[in-house]
């Protein structure tokens, strides 16, 4: 690609000699030159071979095996065949029936098609060996497998676009440029595409386009629905990778110049290289640069007086020019310095970041919890004390001293709380600034009026009805989906339990404490912690006993807060060593057919909803991570009763010294505890027993 440099200065028709420029024109031409000129790094061409498990097992050499293998050796050749690329299919009867889903992209020729649905198969079955639900997604093809039905989810009662959430595949490079202007090509492609996409009856193309802007460097598009949807789900589908590609990786530095985001049903990509064959279905012009800070006027030739004045001229403006500056300076000074002693002084708070994060002083929170009084203490937990307070202006808000932050830089922790207050969702408790003082840091939440979840579940004067039981299920599920897979950064939260969730005046659910276990990760690697926070019975085996960190301990939480919502009981509030916990006599009554021994007087679909429930919180807590559903295929749990479920097994943790003496087993380790401490020993399984109280799936 031929480098950018700046246009020469021009040269006058009658002299040979360019007049000198202005000082302002010369600073204006290299400031545009600055402003287009894009530096790229090395872009890959092809997706990076993405797979997802969804963590659901079947037997090795078993009857799902057996229909999983007819499928693998009949999909190649049926998709490769396909006119558009695309084909399903299903084998056996539940629960071993395996149904798949492969669709190539619009460009690829049959053979290519083949070997990539083909190698997908391989791929999957090597990533994840002998998980019922494999999702592959490589450059030529998308491939996804599972004993669930997934496909009665394109029915539009259970179509829901919300719930899409997308594997994306990205490269940065660093931008010298306008932001704005690269978003706006990549926006404007992304618009001409989904548009096509949408529009194309072409069978042999349907649903799939591909654009070229002649932008610099060119950017190049794809957007591609699998031919099954309707127009308003492939429009909806692209739309939501749209949202998400805007909102993760378009809006924050360095810029992905390369993005490729897939779910199952669609899939829309730009780079700034070609990726696909052929030409490019849509030829599209570049949208209009920004205008330039000042306009710059072709100089006129002069004479040799003229040329006098003009040196006059550029000497009187550089004076000027640093007359302007240096008064500037002595007012942005001055102004400075007044803001800084108004801040002593009025205690004023100050906005920063487009999060609109607040950094308040210590006198205006003191003033506001009447120096951190105990009549308006609101709770106490691991990582601190929580107060309310009610701002000069009638505002009321939260406010939590943190315990063990000395070690954080303060830079290091004003960056950290910036990005969490850009986090935003209904089912968060929204953090509002931030107090540094010494060795002292506090943070502002917004004020819940109704209080944590606890004071509702576990006092029989404050019931919940089964639909807001329900809802705050799921939604709790939802606020955690939004932490692991939505947000601009993965955030494990570390201490989900009652306590930590807080209930609005619609009874909707808010998870506190979202951020802290980011803010205090001492000793924190990607994969193991030296600090383990958390409560006792909400933390999950690997986390309490290893301090392995994985999004699949917020799963676990989630589970016991499930059974802690259906069951009305805590999980962690019994003294009594006697005494079996929540897990274990759910377990109990789940093997023996009476689980609904343990409903509050449930009738009909509500009983029905509240035994799915109970499944999947048994789901959640297994022993092992792997066996455990990844928190977005719980929330289609919960929103799709359709959906088949996969027994549970022996669940992690068992209050008690001794395991029934009857259900020891084969030598393999689970993970027991007391109330006292943690104990490892032998584990104990108990045998496939039906449940005698099925509910409708």
């Amino acid at each position: 690609m031929p480098q950018w440099r700046p246009p020469l200065p021009s040269v006058g028709s009658n002299s040979g000699e360019a007049p000198p420029l202005p000082l302002a024109m010369i600073a204006a031409r290299y400031a545009t030159a600055v402003v287009l000129a894009l530096v790229l790094l090395p872009l890959p061409a092809a997706v990076t071979l993405k797979i997802s498990c969804d963590g659901s097992v079947y037997a090795a050499n078993g009857t799902f095996q057996a229909n999983l293998d007819l499928l693998a050796a009949a999909l190649p050749a049926n998709a490769s065949a396909s006119p558009s690329g695309f084909v399903t299919a299903s084998v056996g009867a539940a629960p071993d029936q395996a149904n798949a889903l492969a669709l190539c992209r619009g460009d690829t020729n049959a053979s290519a098609c083949a070997a990539c649905v083909a190698a997908a198969f391989q791929d999957a079955q090597q990533a994840c060996p002998q998980d019922k639900g494999v999702a592959v997604y490589s450059d030529a093809c998308v491939l996804r497998f599972a004993g669930i039905r997934f496909l009665d989810f394109l029915q539009g009662d259970q179509w829901l676009v919300s719930e899409l959430v997308p594997v994306v595949d990205t490269a940065t490079g660093s931008v010298n440029a306008s932001d704005a202007w690269f978003r706006a090509a990549v926006t404007a492609i992304f618009t001409a595409l989904v548009d096509r996409a949408v529009a194309a009856t072409n069978e042999t193309r349907k649903y799939f386009a591909t654009g070229e802007m002649d932008f610099d460097p060119k950017l190049y598009g794809l957007a591609q629905c699998a031919p099954d949807l309707t127009p308003a789900q492939c429009q909806g589908c692209l739309g939501q990778l749209f949202r998400v590609t805007e909102l993760r990786y378009l809006s924050a530095r360095p810029l992905s110049l390369w993005t490729s985001a897939f779910v199952v049903w669609c899939s829309l990509r730009y780079g700034v290289s070609p990726f696909y064959e052929g030409r490019a279905m849509l030829q599209l012009a570049a949208p209009p640069a920004p205008s330039p800070e000042a306009t710059i006027t072709p100089p006129i030739p002069e004479s040799g007086a003229g040329r006098k004045r003009t040196a006059a001229g550029i000497f009187a403006g550089v004076a000027c020019s640093v007359v302007l500056m240096f008064l500037l300076s002595v007012c942005l000074c001055f102004r400075f310095r007044r803001r800084i002693k108004a801040t002593e002084n009025d205690h004023s708070l100050e906005k920063i970041g487009r999060a609109h994060c607040t950094i308040f002083d210590l006198p205006t929170l003191q003033q506001a919890t009447e120096h951190f009084s105990e009549r308006n203490k609101l709770g106490e937990g691991g990582f601190g004390t929580v107060y309310k307070g009610i701002l000069s202006d009638g505002q009321v808000i939260a406010v939590k001293t943190l315990l063990g932050t000395t070690g954080h830089g303060l830079q290091q922790l004003h960056n950290e709380v910036v990005l969490l207050a850009e986090l935003q969702h209904k089912n968060l408790v929204r953090l509002q600034g931030f107090c540094p003082h010494q060795n002292d840091t506090l943070l502002v939440y917004e004020y819940i009026k109704n209080g944590s979840l606890d004071n509702f579940l576990f006092d029989d004067s404050r019931g919940l009805n089964w639909e807001q039981q329900y809802n705050i299920i799921l939604g709790i599920a939802k606020g955690i989906l939004y932490l692991h897979e939505d947000s601009s950064m993965r955030i494990i939260h570390r201490d989900l339990k009652a306590n930590n969730i807080l209930l609005d005046d619609d009874m909707e659910p808010k998870i506190a404490d979202f951020g802290l276990a980011r803010l205090l990760e001492e000793g924190h690697t990607q994969s193991r912690t030296a600090r383990v926070v958390g409560t006792l019975g909400y933390m999950a085996p690997e986390y309490a006993m290893h301090g392995n960190v994985s999004p699949k301990i917020d799963v676990f939480s989630f589970g016991v807060l499930a059974l802690e919502i259906v069951t009305r009981r805590s999980n962690c509030s019994s003294n009594d060593h006697s005494t079996v916990n929540l897990l274990s006599d759910v377990w109990d009554h789940w093997t023996k057919g009476t689980i609904s021994q343990m409903l509050h007087r449930l009738d009909g679909y509500a009983r029905n909803q509240a035994l799915r429930c109970i499944h999947i919180g048994l789901l959640c807590v297994q022993q092992d991570p792997g066996h455990r559903p990844d928190i977005s295929a719980v929330v289609f749990m919960l929103t799709r009763d359709s959906m088949e479920l996969r027994p549970p097994s022996q669940p992690a943790f068992f209050f008690g010294r001794e395991p029934p003496p009857a259900s020891r087993s084969n030598g393999q380790s689970s993970y027991l505890y007391d109330q006292s401490d943690f104990v490892l020993q032998q584990s104990f399984s108990v045998n496939g027993i039906t449940l005698t109280e099925p509910y409708p799936r």
